[in-house]
């Protein structure tokens, strides 16, 4: 028996059908029918089931490329010091002196989302300061960017670091200072492991913690997530697709493996089932633009946020995480296995060093429709965007740091001359992309109707414009979170668009984002969402 969903406004991102008023369903979940009312009911049979939704908005499936439940069931169970929460540096201290109150000695503390931008008047942080708080505990601080952690004394000795240890390979830094000393900021991945190994939640801890966050991720109206990059074991790829079993869940996952994972699975580019596919590999060119690890043609400002609460020292340009010649061979292996390829970069020499290994790849061994990757993508100029076009490499743009944190970046960390071309989605269109938007969780809530109203008004937080030139309109933004976003994820023929034969995932919400005022797009709210036809979620 077929179902015909009804309602007033049905936005369809299908440019044969772009609105409609009812959409038919069959049995396993497919789109077999979108048009009128009279139509589509006609056609569907007197033996259908009917439900009228009203006077809503019905869009397709909202989708995220790029986000992480893994590190948000793991983050989120630590102290939260994050500037979302904490908006003075005494209120993050007394969250972390509470906990440490609370903890028995020797046992480790975990806080996540230290904030230098969205809290106010942040000193600096490290070793010393963290040895006053947590005095009999081994401490590690994650800053809300991920891509850095603060320890103590305590820290550095359980996990056997000290001034005679060199940094790790893969762009993994211990800083230290003038005289050699552990500072206790420690820079990207491969320098972090060590210290968040002794945070190793049960199995079924865990499990149930992923979960709790895909229904989060329902909650803001997904219906498709991209996980780039898994920081737990590979057999996490099991629990996903037993979630994908499961009737009642309500998000699709398209997962991508870090690269030392690939040798650790039998997994292969493109397996797995309609709910679950394993796609790809996720490498980390350069870093964050927070840490001093985004890699640059011209210096970090010198500024008071830069130099002493951020700590990048004067003169820092950021780094490479890879040496070209391995990761030109890595790259040009992990081709060879046919996975989708995708790099974090986030500095204007780094997408463009990265754009110059992909061109050497494919220049060994041409494809046609490989949708190679930039994550991120903070400064990328217009030439490297139509070369990245012309090579078959297309961008995801983490546009909210142009809402939480670009009068920051504009003014004390790239500067206005950069900053005019910070995360250029509007060129990056005008290139020939077919662009992503992503919240990149746990850094930001999930909100697509947050990232859709950035990159259409390019206001930040404080209500200055950011780079207005690269604003976009509502139904390009629309295009990034739905039918672009699959596309990125090799699942357009299935999710993206209510389009009949695909998959009838549907968000349903209170007002339709192609007409609302563009400053109100992050006020709309999600109602429901629905997977194969089936509701997913609802408000209440």
């Amino acid at each position: 028996m077929q179902t015909i969903i009804l309602a007033n406004n049905i936005v369809t991102m299908d440019p044969d059908v772009p609105s409609a008023s009812a959409i038919a369903i069959s049995d396993d979940g497919r789109i077999t029918a979108v048009g009128t009312r009279d139509d589509v009911v006609s056609s569907a049979g007197v033996d259908a089931e009917t439900i009228d939704l009203g006077d809503v908005c019905v869009l397709p499936g909202l989708i995220e490329p790029h986000t992480h439940p893994d590190l948000c069931a793991q983050c989120y169970a630590w102290v939260d010091v994050s500037g979302f929460t904490h908006k003075s540096e005494a209120s993050v201290e007394a969250a972390l002196e509470e906990a440490v109150a609370n903890t028995p000695g020797g046992e480790w503390i975990y806080a996540f989302g230290l904030d230098p931008m969205l809290t106010e008047d942040l000193g600096t942080w490290g070793r010393k300061k963290l040895d006053q708080i947590a005095p009999d505990n081994p401490i590690a601080v994650m800053i809300q960017s991920m891509h850095t952690i603060f320890v103590n004394s305590l820290a550095f000795d359980a996990a056997g670091v000290d001034d005679d240890t060199p940094d790790p390979p893969g762009g993994g830094r211990y800083q230290k200072d003038q005289d050699g000393h552990l500072t206790g900021k420690i820079e990207e991945a491969p320098a972090l492991l060590p210290f968040l190994r002794f945070d190793a939640p049960p199995p079924e801890l865990m499990t149930s913690r992923m979960w709790d966050q895909y229904e989060r991720y329902a909650s803001a109206g997904l219906t498709t997530i991209g996980i780039p990059g898994l920081f737990t074991p590979i057999s996490m790829l099991g629990v996903f697709e037993a979630f994908s079993e499961r009737a009642d869940v309500p998000i699709r996952t398209v997962a991508y493996m870090r690269h030392h994972q690939v040798d650790q699975t039998e997994w292969r580019p493109g397996e797995g089932n309609d709910r679950f596919t394993i796609q790809g590999v996720k490498l980390w060119y350069d870093g964050s633009p927070y840490s001093g690890t985004m890699l640059l043609d011209e210096p970090y400002l010198e500024s008071k946020l830069c130099c002493c609460t951020l700590g990048i020292p004067a003169g820092t340009t950021g780094h490479a995480n890879f040496a070209p010649d391995e990761l030109l061979e890595l790259t040009t292996r992990l081709h060879a296995e046919g996975w989708q390829i995708l790099t974090h970069a986030q500095g204007d020499r780094g997408t463009r060093e990265i754009l110059d290994l992909y061109e050497k790849a494919l220049a060994g061994n041409p494809t046609s429709d490989h949708r190679w990757r930039l994550e991120h993508c903070a400064l990328i100029s217009r030439e490297d965007l139509e070369r990245a076009a012309r090579l078959g490499v297309t961008p995801s743009f983490h546009v909210n740091h142009v809402y939480y944190y670009g009068k920051e970046l504009r003014d004390s960390i790239i500067g206005s001359d950069r900053a005019a071309g910070l995360m250029p989605v509007g060129t990056a269109i005008e290139s020939g992309h077919r662009v992503s938007l992503h919240a990149d969780s746990p850094m930001y809530p999930p909100e697509p109707f947050r990232l859709m109203r950035t990159a259409v008004t390019r206001r930040a937080r404080g209500g200055e414009q950011i780079a207005a030139n690269e604003a976009i309109t509502a139904e390009q933004a629309l295009r990034a979170v739905t039918i672009d976003a699959a596309w990125h994820l090799f699942a357009e023929d299935r999710v993206g668009s209510l389009t009949p034969g695909k998959f009838a995932d549907m968000t349903v919400v209170d007002s339709n984002p192609l007409t609302i005022n563009p400053d109100d797009l992050d006020r709309i709210e999600v109602l429901e969402t629905w997977l194969s036809g089936k509701r997913a979620y609802q408000r209440g």
